[in-house]
């Protein structure tokens, strides 16, 4: 794990600096090209992790909302049903959050040749 963190790190950084080595507005051939050989395979590898990723997180989220209603059914205080719809509430926050961000991410993925070009943009202008 810590190596294919490593190597995204080193791709990461390789794409920045490399875009800032082309700042010349006439390169946008060589930007595309170290695109796809940098930035296209991690892009790659996030785009098919969304879809497990996503069916996995609304799996747990949504087995753990129902467990927590039971609870909030079955508590006979008042203290544990306060306690259940607390948990029950952050645990639908945190499900709709981690959805969001994966629609973000997944927006990233289709978007990431469009933003690569953006990038060069400002380094174009200097």
């Amino acid at each position: 794990m810590q190596m294919l963190l490593m190597q995204i790190a080193q791709s990461v950084m390789g794409f920045i600096g490399g875009m800032n080595m082309l700042g010349d507005p006439d390169t946008n051939e060589e930007v595309m090209s170290f695109y796809k050989r940098v930035f296209e395979p991690v892009v790659e590898i996030l785009d098919a992790m969304l879809v497990p990723i996503l069916i996995l997180v609304g799996t747990a989220g949504s087995i753990y909302a129902i467990i927590l209603g039971v609870n909030f059914s079955k508590a006979e205080s008042a203290d544990k049903r306060e306690e259940a719809k607390k948990r029950m509430i952050n645990a639908i926050i945190g499900l709709v959050v981690t959805i969001l961000l994966l629609i973000l991410l997944k927006l990233f993925t289709a978007n990431a040749e469009a933003i690569a070009t953006w990038i060069d943009s400002f380094s174009g202008s200097k």
